[in-house]
């Protein structure tokens, strides 16, 4: 079988900001559970550095942040100062779409660092075709929360040997492998999976700005093992790509503004100071009305503690399709 993290324990997602127009990132960090106390998360987990390392420096170049282990040299940034992360959090009003009314083509890019057997692509399509259904339900408000106007359609697989693509990060060889393989318009989501490299779960490009010359950047790039029946163990059923495709659709986390009014531009998630990690029940971390939203897919709790979008987050999704991926007419 393909190499693999070798963490001790379960992996524990590290905290970080969205950014505007930009690849909005989950990554891994490693616990064991019984370990430390020094080796746990805190209610502020990011660390800051002096300087980003050269591959996460190319990222945040193409305005991006990404969720990284707690011992990553990048410093994210604050998406909540100026007026760009203001004028693309409000976005034009369409009518909603009725639930279930867009079919989004997926393709997956799987890369790998050697040929593989069949046994390991046999093992690979039921992961993708267990990772849609779980994309469908999460969509459709099967697991609670809103149903949404999004259902998503397996429109193909391809499979490519490429060690440095196998195990990519943002920044270089993300531009080469992406120029390759990228297929369709602003309204294919390419799912791009392989063990990436940084300690990262997965990052995605808002639609923002999609033709501007690199509309082939656009998409999703994943940890393989995150997926339903992968080894990474609270982050092996699937919300890793529901997450991302929020970010796709235009979701900020929902911690993005901490206790500000504006927060994730959108009404009705309650406000919160920081991201939530595994299933902190009670959580409130902002004096403002309502608990932490643990069970949103756009908070960092773990695959099982997250269940749902608002109603708020169905409209916006919804309002970024017709302006962004699909655009209205006049």
């Amino acid at each position: 079988m393909s190499r693999r993290l070798a963490l001790p324990g379960a992996l524990v997602i590290a905290a970080a900001a969205a950014i505007t127009a930009g690849p909005a990132a989950v990554a891994s960090s490693t616990r064991a559970d019984q370990g430390p106390a020094s080796s746990r998360p805190t209610s502020n987990p990011v660390r800051t550095a002096s300087r980003p390392s050269a591959g996460v420096q190319d990222c945040l170049d193409l305005f991006s942040a990404a969720r990284k282990k707690d011992t990553s040299a990048a410093e994210e940034p604050d998406v909540t100062r100026g007026s760009g992360a203001r004028a693309y959090g409000v976005l034009k009003s369409f009518p909603q779409l009725a639930p279930g009314s867009v079919t989004v083509p997926v393709v997956f890019h799987v890369t790998s660092d050697h040929l593989l057997t069949d046994a390991e692509r046999a093992r690979y399509e039921r992961m993708i075709a267990a990772q849609m259904d779980v994309m469908n339900a999460s969509y459709s408000g099967a697991t609670g929360g809103a149903d949404t106007p999004f259902r998503w359609r397996l429109a193909g697989i391809d499979y490519t040997v490429n060690p440095a693509w196998y195990t990519v990060v943002p920044g270089k060889t993300e531009k080469a492998m992406k120029a390759a393989l990228h297929t369709g318009d602003s309204r294919t989501l390419n799912v791009y999976t392989g063990d990436i490299g940084d300690g990262l779960l997965g990052w995605a490009y808002f639609p923002k700005d999609y033709n501007n010359g690199r509309d082939y950047l656009d998409g999703v790039v994943m940890l393989d093992e995150s997926m339903p029946g992968g080894t990474a163990g609270k982050y092996a059923l699937g919300d890793t790509l529901v997450h991302e495709a929020g970010h796709w659709l235009a979701l900020y986390h929902t911690f993005q503004g901490g206790c500000t009014w504006s927060n994730d531009f959108v009404a009705d998630t309650p406000a919160e100071a920081h991201p939530q990690f595994d299933c902190p029940v009670g959580a409130d971390s902002c004096d403002a009305p309502g608990l932490d939203p643990i069970h949103n897919f756009m908070d960092y709790t773990q695959d099982s503690c997250m269940d749902s979008f608002t109603p708020g987050q169905a409209k916006r999704m919804s309002d970024a399709w017709q302006y962004l991926r699909d655009p209205v007419k006049g």
